[in-house]
């Protein structure tokens, strides 16, 4: 590839271990170590700095004035260190343009972006993008929080509930003053206090039906569902909203010790109602255990220990960044993302295909067809 200004990463440390050994980095995983008896390498590596790629040719060369470099050779040496994934383009005029406040998410996304990329591209269309939350409890509030520090253009949140003590344990954008406000009212002022630069539109509404999100929907690029009530019957509800207005959903949700995530785009992949066909086609047991639960009246209580909670909102917040951003492929493209509290892991559900000739909401299907969704007005207790 062509190099105009390349570095070394400024994440990366540069360090000799012995005369004929030197490292970049420090981290496992990401650090390699070089056997390089001649230094060329090592002189090379010191040399980039950012400076025009002329400069670091000649001074190379002044460095070993008994070898015969070309300017290939040298390059070979570069794309060496830039297939380990340790090189960047110095770009002085877009640093400066960057508010300083995300120069460390883009440290942070150079580390996967070779020379030949642009790692400011992430958190520019983060700041560009516009994002819609639904709900704003144990989930929500805490997913509100770290989208501020990502800084999207826009996000419009939504919640119709109010502020009670039992949330302080969990929901840290709240505060004793808050109890009997509109959690709407509250995360607004919050988060126009963390940062200014984004816009925040707050709404405060029930969802019950698709129809009630459906304009919200159109106006962004993408959703989050963090809203666990009613159980189950408001996950269909949103997937049918997102469906029509064509717009990826990061979706989520907590029980006892374990969190859930799972992403749909629609037209890419299965959704929602998808996965409930594709449960009653491959699980003789599905049907049966689904019924009884619509059936059985439990309404769930609130769950919830703070640790827990975080541990589950960063891997949403992080699932919307890839999506968005495709820096990272995403992992829960119509697959669940299972997250153990208790042992701090996570593991993959099997993925499930789309049913276009089957699905009533993102495809030809009909709804009476299936008997699982019968069940789900039961849940709206």
């Amino acid at each position: 590839m062509q190099y105009k200004n390349p570095r070394i990463k400024p994440i990366y440390p540069l360090y000799r271990i012995d005369s004929n050994t030197f490292r970049i980095g420090a981290q496992v995983g990401t650090t390699k170590e070089f056997n390089d008896p001649t230094h060329q390498l090592w002189e090379l590596a010191k040399l980039l700095n950012g400076q025009d790629i002329e400069k670091v040719f000649n001074k190379e060369r002044k460095k070993f004035p008994d070898v015969q470099m070309s300017d290939q050779y040298i390059l070979d040496g570069i794309d060496l260190l830039n297939k380990e994934g340790f090189i960047e383009e110095l770009l002085p005029q877009t640093e400066c343009s960057i508010n300083e406040r995300y120069a460390p998410n883009i440290k942070y996304f150079s580390h996967f972006i070779d020379a030949s990329g642009d790692r400011f591209k992430p958190q520019k269309i983060i700041n560009q993008s516009k994002i819609l939350l639904l709900g704003l409890g144990g989930g929500g509030s805490n997913i509100l929080t770290l989208l501020a520090g990502l800084g999207p253009q826009k996000i419009t949140i939504i919640d119709y509930d109010v502020v009670e003590e039992e949330n302080l344990g969990r929901q840290f954008l709240y505060r004793e003053d808050d109890i009997g406000k509109n959690k709407t009212e509250v995360a607004k002022k919050a988060i126009q206090a963390i940062n200014s630069n984004i816009e925040i539109e707050a709404h405060n509404i029930k969802i019950t039906n698709a129809h009630d999100i459906e304009s919200y929907v159109k106006e962004v690029d993408i959703v989050i569902c963090a809203v666990d009530e009613p159980q189950f019957l408001i996950t269909r509800i949103v997937n049918q909203a997102i469906v029509r207005g064509n717009k990826p959903c990061v979706f989520a949700g907590s029980q006892v010790s374990h969190g859930r995530v799972f992403t749909i785009i629609p037209g890419v992949t299965g959704c929602f109602d998808c996965l409930n066909i594709h449960y009653s086609i491959t699980d003789s047991g599905f049907l049966n255990q689904f019924r009884a639960l619509a059936k059985s009246d439990f309404q769930a209580s609130s769950i919830a220990y703070g640790p827990a909670i975080f541990q589950l909102t960063s891997t949403i917040v992080d699932e919307v960044v890839r999506v968005l951003t495709s820096y990272l492929n995403p992992l829960t493209l119509s697959t669940q993302f299972e997250v153990d509290y208790t042992n701090s892991t996570s593991f993959k559900h099997p993925a499930w295909p789309r049913y276009e000739e089957r699905c009533p909401t993102c495809g030809n299907g009909k709804e009476d067809e299936w008997d699982v969704f019968k069940y789900y007005p039961l849940f709206n207790h």
